[in-house]
Order: C-alpha cells, then sequence, then structure tokens
C-alpha cells in the first residue's frame, strides 16, 4: 500500500510549500497531471483528509498551470491528440486523487480494501476526448440495492460522492454526474437510448473494479442478446437525433458550420464509427485513414475555438473564422471576414464523414 503522501519532506513544510514543491516540478515534467495528483496526496497528508477536502481550492492554480502547459504545447505544434488525452490524464489525476482523500476521511472502504464504488468516465471523458470547454461525464457506480455493502455503507458512499463533487468544482472542472447501480443505468437506458450511447464509451478510473465489470459485462451482453438488433437501432437514432435536436426551427448555415453537431461534425463522426462500438458494445479504435484526418481537423478546429473564445462555442462563425484561421496556421490577411480556405478544408472533411455515415447500415429498432 502507497501512503497518502509520497513525499513527507515536501509537505513537511507546510501544503503551500508541497504545492508550490509540485508546482514546479508541474513547469519541467513532461507530466503535469502527476503534479496534481502529488499535490493532492502531500495536502491530505499535511493537514489530514479532512482538512485537506476542504483545502482543495489551493491547487487550483496548480491545475490552471498545468492547463496552461497543455495549451502552450498544442499552440507550439504539438498533435491535438495528444492535448486531448493530456487533458483527460489531468482529470483522471484530481478524480482519483480526490476520491482517495475522500474515501478516507468518510470511512468508505471501512475495514475492506476494496471500495463500494467504482468511478467510471463516460462520453467524451470515457473516450478520452476533452476540449477546453467539455464537462466531465462522470458515473459513479453503486452497489444493487440488494447487497449488504449497499445499505451499510450508504451513508459514507453518498459522503465521499459529495465530497468529489465539491472538490472538482473547486478545482475548476465542470461536472456532468450520476450516482446509480449498474441495473439502474439499463433501467434508465431502456427509456432513454442516449443513456446507453454515452455507456458505449466507459472507462474504469477508481474503486471497486467488481462493480466496472459487472456493468461491462451487461452492456456488452445487451448487443449479443435476441435483443441485440432494438438496442442498436435505438441508439443509432439517439445518435442521429443529437443533430436535428441540436438547433431546432433553424438550419446550420454552410458558411458558419456547427463543428460539434452540423452535418459532417463531430456527431456524424461518432455515429460513423457507431457500427463496430454497436457489434460488440464495447469501445473500438479509429482505423479508416480519411476518418482519422477528419477527427484530427474536427478536434483541431473545436480545440482552438475553445481556446480563442475562451469558454465552449462550437459555431464556427464568420467573426471568429479569421482568427481561428491564423491560430492553425492559414496565412489569412487580417481585416477579412471570412476564411475561405479554412472552410474549404472543414467542409472536405466533413463529407468524408457524411459519406463514412451514410454507409452504417440501418438497424431495426
Amino acid at each position: 500500500m502507497r501512503p497518502v503522501c509520497p513525499m513527507p519532506s515536501a509537505a513537511a513544510a507546510g501544503p503551500r510549500s508541497a504545492i508550490a514543491t509540485a508546482g514546479a516540478g508541474a513547469k519541467s515534467s513532461r507530466m503535469p497531471s502527476a503534479a496534481v495528483r502529488f499535490a493532492l496526496r502531500a495536502l491530505a497528508c499535511e493537514t489530514g483528509p479532512q482538512a485537506g477536502l476542504r483545502r482543495v481550492k489551493l491547487v487550483r492554480p496548480l491545475v490552471a498551470q498545468a492547463h496552461e502547459i497543455l495549451r502552450e504545447r498544442l499552440e507550439a505544434g504539438g498533435s491535438v491528440e495528444d492535448y486531448l488525452r493530456g487533458r483527460a490524464r489531468l482529470a483522471d489525476s484530481a478524480v482519483v486523487g480526490l476520491l482517495h482523500i475522500a474515501s478516507v476521511c468518510t470511512g468508505l472502504r471501512g475495514d475492506t480494501m476494496v471500495a463500494p464504488l467504482a468511478a467510471v468516465a463516460v462520453g467524451g471523458y470515457g473516450r478520452r476526448e476533452l476540449a477546453p470547454g467539455s464537462d466531465l461525464d462522470l458515473l459513479f457506480l453503486l452497489p444493487e440495492g440488494s447487497q449488504p455493502s449497499a445499505t451499510a455503507g450508504a451513508a459514507a458512499t453518498a459522503a465521499c460522492v459529495n465530497a468529489v463533487v465539491a472538490g472538482l468544482w473547486d478545482l475548476g472542472f465542470v461536472l456532468d454526474h450520476a450516482a446509480r447501480s449498474s441495473r439502474e443505468c439499463l433501467d434508465l437506458a431502456h427509456g432513454e437510448p442516449a443513456v446507453l450511447a454515452s455507456l458505449l464509451d466507459r472507462r474504469f478510473l477508481w474503486g471497486g473494479f467488481g462493480l466496472f465489470a459487472a456493468l461491462d459485462a451487461e452492456i456488452a451482453a445487451l448487443f449479443s442478446g435476441p435483443h441485440a438488433a432494438r438496442w442498436r437501432g435505438a441508439i443509432g437514432s439517439a445518435m442521429a437525433s443529437t443533430r436535428r435536436d441540436a438547433l431546432p426551427g433553424a438550419s446550420t448555415p454552410l458558411d458558419e458550420p456547427d463543428v460539434k453537431r452540423g452535418p459532417g461534425g463531430l456527431r456524424d463522426l461518432q455515429r460513423a464509427l457507431s457500427a463496430s462500438t454497436l457489434a460488440s458494445g464495447r469501445p473500438t479504435a479509429l482505423a479508416e485513414p480519411t476518418l482519422v484526418q477528419a477527427h484530427r481537423f474536427l478536434w483541431l478546429v473545436r480545440c482552438h475555438l475553445h481556446l480563442l473564445v475562451g469558454r465552449a462555442e462550437d459555431r464556427l462563425s464568420s467573426a471568429l473564422q479569421p482568427g481561428l484561421a491564423r491560430r492553425l496556421g492559414f496565412d489569412e490577411p487580417r481585416g477579412t471576414i471570412a476564411a475561405p480556405r479554412l472552410l474549404h478544408l472543414f467542409h472536405r472533411h466533413g463529407h468524408n464523414v457524411l459519406k463514412a455515415e451514410a454507409s452504417v447500415p440501418a438497424q431495426p429498432r
């Protein structure tokens, strides 16, 4: 077992000193997420888990510094895949670090080594695709109600989840979370296929792996059982309806496309990739070269768009196009009101995405 604080000498000088030490390491480290994980452990070691949870905000500047390091690497020509994975690793460090502290503080584990709780990244977070304005889609997986651990540790589990959620907000993350059992997830998915669609991209983070394994097996069984075609059809329809519902009563102009929800955007790309995922009920890797290129371009545009605006913004408006084009290396003169080369490249990749999406076989409902 590893100690709460792996470097007591750093924590001995006080929590702010420990965080400053971690911050100095983040500047030179290839993995700024490791500095955040260390700082949370050092904070708990110095002040105790209970006080550590109350002082999580002390680590927020370090999280912001880690985000800045990742941004600088992207803007210096780094790959967008590394940027997205780096942001996901940073979020992982915060989630796991907070769960480690909160599980000790609330007595969640009691006398057992395995916590009656599992943290699971789902949706875009599960795919390790976190743009600057993306939410953290986080599922806290609970034991089934009939299991003894579900009732015996209910109060400690709720306290642990609440502490982690509050800590993530204190660190600057925007969270979309739920706390459910595996059976509750599947029951909800019967009426809301979009819930099951988000669970297709699931990734274990922390806690009782048996809880995650049970959910993983049950979801995979849906796509190999007698009603597999119905489930595939429901999820395919849920994915297709996302674009229709994105801008009700309005169409997406071709000269101001929506990178995420518009025709040929990231939602359509996700649906184009769904055929192999729906065949097994488990995430699959991107392989088609044209779709790999489209994935890279669309995410590069989306990330730079968020950084340019300073918030979540997926509409490539004419006012933003020249600035975005310059960020991406297009030699657009200042004062222009459009970026034709950027739009041409966007529509080319969008055409490839729509072509791949059209080839996905329709599933009966």
